[in-house]
């Protein structure tokens, strides 16, 4: 675990005031008894090539903040950018047999809001820091479940988070639009319109 990092607040040492706080932002799930295992069709994952690893290291931004092994992205892009051909087999080798690597699920959390009391979870926002080397297979993942998903029968068309070329803008253009609607309806004489929105508190945070 990775020490709390901030400009403006103190770094917590007290283990149980450290334990108090992760134990708030991510509470503990149960574990899930469903051992099936879908049979990996490797043969349908498309091969990582050489330009697909050049376009991802065109991603990363050299002064980003590394992870838990301190790598920074300028010399792990130079790297990878040697070694294409290792690379690349390195990451199918990962998907063929379903393995993400447990050192780079590994995260590094530098979370303190300014001016908030140290000792309360809600001071903190739940961002941690991976190894550049885990982002790169998260993004070699997706390269591959993106096609999937925004084929038709995927994901809900009122699905906005996380999806190509929409935004959260979309998402408000989608409300007003009806509210908008609503109000012009023939032979209605509303001039107002109720939203009602839910705020899940720690819903990412707390998806298993």
């Amino acid at each position: 675990m990775g020490r709390f990092r901030g400009r403006s607040s103190p770094q917590i040492t007290c283990p149980s005031l450290l334990l108090k706080i992760i134990q708030g932002l991510f509470p503990q799930q149960e574990e899930s008894t469903d051992t099936f295992q879908p049979p990996l069709n490797v043969m349908a994952i498309p091969p990582v090539t050489r330009d697909e690893l050049l376009e991802i290291c065109g991603r990363i931004g050299d002064n980003k903040a590394p992870g838990l092994d301190r790598v920074p992205n300028k010399a792990f892009k130079l790297a990878v950018k040697s070694r294409l051909d290792m690379f690349a087999e390195l990451f199918e080798a990962c998907m063929s047999e379903g393995v993400f690597p447990a050192a780079w699920k590994r995260q590094k959390l530098l979370v303190p809001k300014p001016g908030k009391p140290p000792g309360e979870p809600s001071s903190y926002r739940p961002i941690c820091l991976l190894d550049t080397v885990g982002k790169m297979l998260e993004r070699v993942i997706y390269n591959r479940l993106l096609p999937v998903v925004e084929n038709q029968g995927g994901l809900s068309n009122r699905q906005y988070e996380f999806r190509k070329d929409r935004s959260t803008i979309d998402a408000i253009k989608l409300v007003t639009g009806l509210a908008e609607d609503a109000i012009r309806r023939k032979g209605s004489t509303s001039k107002y319109c109720v939203v009602v929105t839910l705020d899940v508190k720690n819903a990412f945070n707390s998806a298993n």
